[in-house]
């Protein structure tokens, strides 16, 4: 190898390292092969509980990224050529040392036939711009239910396939403007973690973006499975955590709290929690609806509501509209929209929310103004009630 070639190899190795070190959660394997002649000798480097494994001749080696990329180094120097490809999700980096030179490419993740031929089914819809592609997504597709065993696209299932999508899209100008070093995203009620999963697809192999991602919910089986599939997946950048969320402290520098049909006062659980880490975006998509039921009172309206499927109708409108005024006056910039057809399900209110870290009076004075006439008291209101009791100081409090 030449002088210029040594050099060549010992940057583009100290990349690797660096990716190895500072991308760990990303991995997915890396592979050399080593030529002399008509012999070839193959290594292999595994993600281990710390540090890494390398196999190399019936041989494992604990090694760390400096280590590996030392080995590989030597290696090429012995033989005729040496090829590297190193796999991180939705990326392969591969270097190749010959006679040639030392040569490196970068590459997303090739799709297989079959998950092309999957991606132009007649039955979705061809003018759209999917953000989470089947064709690129199919192992996380595969694991939520929306592929089959063998990648094929369930005709029960598009419908699902295009709500979610649609949600990711409608979430994603937040992320896309975020300038943070990492994402950190919080999934509160998240039961099956179908949209943790996605999010943190779309984060990492769509928007490039570092990101955490941590599920809570009280039910302690689906926090089991949804651990069991970031196994099979290999996201090691996700956490669950079976809490109740009453009493579930945040951790710190969350960027987003996003939560998908939680039920009932879960909705308003998770909505507390986000404005107790003080997150910079909120995407919620409110579920069922019963604690104002009992307690709102319009005597001028009382017609109005004499029958009990208008009544709740109108809850549903005054709880979901109360929590988007609720945000506002905790400061808050807030909309509201219709991310699926009300034919999908009628539960289908998106409250997106942007913390502008300014007080809101004017907003405030309407919450407490509205909540007096109407005689409410929801879990959201008892939660911030619980938090203007509390002394705790945040890094934000000292740069202030």
């Amino acid at each position: 190898m030449q002088k210029g070639d040594q050099a060549k190899l010992k940057l583009l190795l100290t990349g690797i390292a660096a990716r190895l070190t500072k991308n760990r959660d990303y991995f997915v394997r890396a592979d050399c092969i080593f030529l002399s002649g008509k012999k070839k000798f193959d290594a292999s480097l595994a993600r281990a509980e710390t540090g890494y494994t390398l196999r190399f001749q019936g041989t494992e080696t604990a090694v760390d990224s400096v280590a590996f990329c030392a080995f590989f180094s030597q290696q090429a120097e012995k033989f005729d050529e040496a090829r590297l490809s190193y796999t991180e999700r939705g990326t392969v980096v591969s270097l190749t040392v010959d006679a040639r030179g030392v040569q490196m490419k970068q590459a997303e993740r090739e799709a297989t036939t079959e998950e092309q031929a999957t991606a132009a089914n007649p039955l979705l819809d061809s003018g759209r711009q999917y953000l989470i592609r089947v064709d690129h997504a199919a192992p996380l597709l595969r694991e939520i239910g929306i592929l089959t065993a063998d990648g094929k696209l369930k005709n029960d299932m598009i419908r699902k396939y295009n709500q979610i999508d649609h949600y990711v899209e409608l979430v994603a100008p937040m992320f896309e403007k975020d300038d943070g070093e990492e994402i950190v995203l919080l999934d509160c009620a998240c039961g099956k973690s179908y949209l943790s999963f996605v999010m943190n697809y779309y984060l990492h192999n769509v928007l490039r973006r570092r990101c955490r991602v941590i599920g809570v919910d009280i039910n302690e089986h689906v926090i089991e499975e949804s651990r069991a599939m970031a196994k099979r997946l290999g996201y090691h950048n996700m956490v669950f955590q079976c809490a109740d969320l009453r009493a579930y402290q945040p951790p710190k520098n969350v960027t987003a709290v996003i939560s998908l049909h939680a039920c009932d006062i879960a909705t308003d659980l998770a909505l507390a929690t986000a404005i107790r880490a003080r997150a910079r975006y909120i995407a919620c998509v409110p579920c069922c609806h019963k604690e104002l039921l009992d307690q709102y009172r319009l005597p001028d309206l009382a017609p109005l509501t004499k029958h009990g499927v208008f009544k709740a109708r109108f809850n549903d409108v005054l709880t979901d509209s109360m929590r988007a005024l609720k945000l506002e006056a905790e400061g808050y910039r807030v909309s509201v929209v219709e991310y699926i057809s009300p034919l999908d399900t009628p539960k289908n209110l998106l409250i997106r929310a942007v913390r502008t870290g300014k007080e809101n009076p004017r907003a405030r004075q309407e919450y407490d103004a509205v909540r007096r006439r109407l005689g409410t008291t929801s879990e959201l209101d008892r939660r911030c009630m619980d938090m203007d009791q509390e002394f705790f100081v945040t890094d934000e409090d000292l740069v202030q």
